[in-house]
């Protein structure tokens, strides 16, 4: 019977800190994990646009992304939720009046403020996300945004922006300067189940187990839904409650280490 293993990107697929590529042995190891008739499917916070080609490349069967905001199998579209144009409007305002710069992720691009206020954080921002030839004004149209991500400016700023927006945005508090915000009741979760239920209902999908990897809080959700929760073993030991099995840092190749140690391959 098909089992389902679910991937985050940055710090389980990707190192973003150390070494920015997929290696060798990772892409060997989802071949492999494809070719024994196993689903391979993407889960991260980054919206589809945020995504890089690299990734893409690997063939996945499928991806959620922008923390559960859009779902897609095999290239057919099964859910893109998006902003309204009121909310976008209001967060520019917001951090507009906050001199905070802002990635407002999309499917197909990311928008930025047309000011900069913090140039150094902006560019951070920017290249942590390799996102330069998908980025657009917030100026240009039609916008389309599932999510907004942001390095805080100072707490003050960061403060002020989520009780102005905390109505209508969840926001995630990373324990480093990160920020996201996202639709209230969307998570990785709810983009695992969406999917699930989809898979079984269009092609009678059973699932003997289901396994995810992870290495943040945003991951929690994920690790919590799945028959084998894995942590990396750069991961935040917030999560290790959550999970079965702590693999070997990314670095360190860890998800083949742990396909190895279920058997999966």
């Amino acid at each position: 019977m098909k089992k389902i293993i679910y991937f985050d990107i940055d710090g389980t697929l990707l190192d973003v800190n150390r070494n920015y590529s997929v290696s060798a042995k990772t892409q060997q190891s989802l071949r492999r994990l494809q070719a024994d008739g196993n689903l391979t499917i993407i889960n991260t916070g980054r919206s589809l646009a945020c995504i890089p080609q690299e990734i893409l490349d690997l063939n996945f069967d499928g991806i959620i992304a922008g923390c559960g905001t859009y779902v897609e199998f095999k290239g057919q579209e099964l859910l893109n939720r998006v902003l309204d144009p009121e909310l976008v409007d209001r967060i520019i305002e917001t951090f507009s009046r906050e001199k905070t710069d802002l990635l407002l992720e999309g499917p197909d691009f990311v928008y930025t403020l047309d000011t900069v206020f913090d140039p150094v954080v902006a560019r951070a921002a920017i290249d942590l996300f390799n996102i330069e030839g998908r980025r657009r004004s917030i100026s240009e149209v039609p916008v389309q945004i599932n999510k907004i991500s942001y390095l805080i400016r100072d707490l003050h700023s960061d403060r002020a922006i989520i009780k102005a927006l905390e109505d209508k945005l969840h926001f995630i508090v990373y324990p480093t300067d990160v920020r996201e915000g996202i639709p209230p009741g969307c998570n990785k979760m709810t983009g695992m189940i969406l999917l699930e239920e989809w898979l079984q209902r269009e092609f009678d999908f059973q699932f003997a187990e289901t396994f995810a990897f992870g290495d943040s809080i945003n991951d929690m959700d994920m690790l919590k839904h799945v028959t084998h929760a894995i942590a990396m073993g750069n991961s935040d030991p917030g999560i290790h409650h959550l999970t079965d099995f702590v693999t070997l840092d990314v670095i360190n190749d860890g998800i083949e280490y742990a396909l190895k140690h279920y058997n999966l391959i």
